[in-house]
């Protein structure tokens, strides 16, 4: 009679699983830092303080306030979009290359592979708005500067998870893209498009401004409000609270442990 294996090798938990979890980190962070990542995050960032001077050097009046709001703006447009491409970009190549599938036999399971891959793309996020934080000390407020920074890595990090899940989900490096792409914009934009809903005169009061509404309040609840992230005002005038930066942390959290958890369910569905 034969036997029957499972497709899976089972893996052992506890300290062992741990280590293998770091060694993906590891290998991950490594695999980031000799690509063109770091370059071209510091080729946005140089960009964005080059193109921001000169426009606050044309500014009239509050040349550093009109600065910091540019830099802050175009730095949170430009990495967002890097992190994304290029977290979609590596796991597209590892899955065609079916690297995963030789980590996977040396007793590794799917959840250590998948959350050492997360962390894996989320330190180069929160490296980069560190590296961020003493150049807009020196052009805002350092406490504005702090929130903003930290706010910043909140957005990249659910960024960097829904890049994951949509990779992973499908194998498809243009419909991650534009799945991504979709995801944060619509989250970014959700709060100005309810407002817009209720209160445009072009929309006339009757069922569909009523389904309208309906609907959008309903991805409203589903969706992160990444418009209240990093916002350019905490630059220029006053930075938020700490309970604020709280709310948006808890957030932060739960968003990315729901887009790591859908991610691990379509992973583990998959036959290898």
């Amino acid at each position: 009679m034969s036997v029957q294996h499972s497709p899976e090798p089972t893996a052992a938990h506890g300290p062992g699983q741990g280590r293998r979890l770091v060694a993906v980190v590891r290998f991950t962070l490594l695999e980031a830092c000799r690509s063109p990542l770091p370059w071209l995050l510091l080729a946005a960032l140089g960009c964005a303080l080059a193109a921001s001077g000169f426009a606050a050097s044309l500014a009239l009046t509050e040349g550093a306030r009109f600065q910091a709001a540019l830099l802050g703006g175009g730095v949170r447009i430009a990495w967002v979009f890097i992190l994304a491409v290029y977290v979609i970009a590596s796991l597209a190549r590892e899955m065609n290359e079916r690297g995963f599938e030789v980590a996977l036999g040396l007793e590794l399971d799917r959840a250590t592979w998948v959350l050492g891959k997360l962390a894996g793309f989320l330190l180069p996020a929160l490296a980069s708005t560190l590296l961020l934080l003493p150049v807009l000390a020196t052009i805002a407020s350092p406490a504005g500067a702090a929130a903003w920074c930290l706010s910043l890595a909140f957005e990249l990090a659910i960024v960097v998870a829904a890049a994951l899940f949509f990779a992973l989900s499908l194998g498809s490096v243009p419909a991650a893209a534009v799945l991504t792409a979709g995801f944060y914009l619509l989250a970014r934009t959700i709060d100005a498009l309810l407002l817009i809903v209720s209160s445009s005169p072009l929309i006339a009061p009757g069922v569909w401004r009523a389904f309208a509404e309906s609907a959008l309040g309903a991805f409203a609840w589903l969706l992160p409000a990444l418009g209240r992230f990093a916002q350019g005002n905490w630059l220029t005038d006053q930075a938020p609270t700490a309970t604020v930066l709280a709310l948006m942390g808890l957030q932060c959290a739960a968003y990315v442990a729901l887009l790591s958890a859908a991610a691990l369910v379509d992973f583990h569905r998959r036959d290898l």
